[in-house]
């Protein structure tokens, strides 16, 4: 239930999105959103739907004393269980960016140990602009595990994916003993004249149930 939920909130999150990049236009077109207000606007929309299939639920923001700075943390609880969203901007994509997720996870665990229920889940949301950087190329394929079926759509908006040597899949598995059972990326940013996704922008998804 409370997957079903998390994974309806995601699809949702999209045409909040549009909303929000047509308010804070150019920002978002230029740098991504902050990670403050893509985890804050995303524990929102998981809150508004949790509500609307009648469970009481609340929002909070988890306040670390750390210097993860660019990682930002809430929970979101309900009487159908809790999701811990973990939110980071990747910025390049690149080693430092993906080794902030293994520490923030790390170090959310040591912090939240005494109340991680079994059934909790852990959302990782990321977001990035493409470059012609090699490992901002491998991002997605490094977050998904393969490369996207439409590939050539993305090459014709100048995106030229490719694969990586290490997967985020395997970073969980080997760290934390978690699989991911649900990765998604998305494009909420549309092009004003035809309304097609703008394929240098995308948002990472990966959800894994705590044990």
């Amino acid at each position: 239930m409370l997957l079903d939920v998390l994974i309806q909130s995601v699809n949702e999150f999209q045409t909040d999105c549009i909303k929000l990049c047509q308010e804070h236009f150019p920002t978002i077109h230029d740098k991504g959103m902050s990670q403050h207000h893509l985890s804050l606007a995303f524990s929102q929309r998981l809150s508004h739907t949790l509500t609307e299939f009648g469970h009481d639920c609340e929002y909070v923001a988890l306040d670390f004393n750390t210097n993860l700075h660019p990682i930002h943390y809430y929970r979101v609880t309900s009487d159908v269980g809790t999701i811990w969203v973990l939110t980071s901007h990747l910025a390049t994509g690149g080693n430092m960016c993906r080794k902030r997720f293994i520490h923030a996870i790390n170090h959310w665990q040591e912090e939240y140990s005494f109340a991680i229920q079994p059934n909790d889940l852990l959302l990782l949301i990321g977001d990035h602009w493409f470059s012609r950087n090699k490992l901002s190329r491998e991002l997605l394929h490094w977050w998904t595990g393969q490369l996207p079926d439409d590939v050539e759509q993305y090459k014709v908006q100048g995106v030229k994916l490719s694969e990586g040597s290490t997967l985020l899949s395997n970073l969980l598995e080997d760290c934390f003993s978690l699989s991911p059972y649900f990765v998604k990326c998305t494009h909420p940013l549309q092009r004003s004249l035809d309304k097609m996704a703008v394929r240098k922008y995308v948002q990472l998804y990966c959800v894994a149930q705590l044990s």
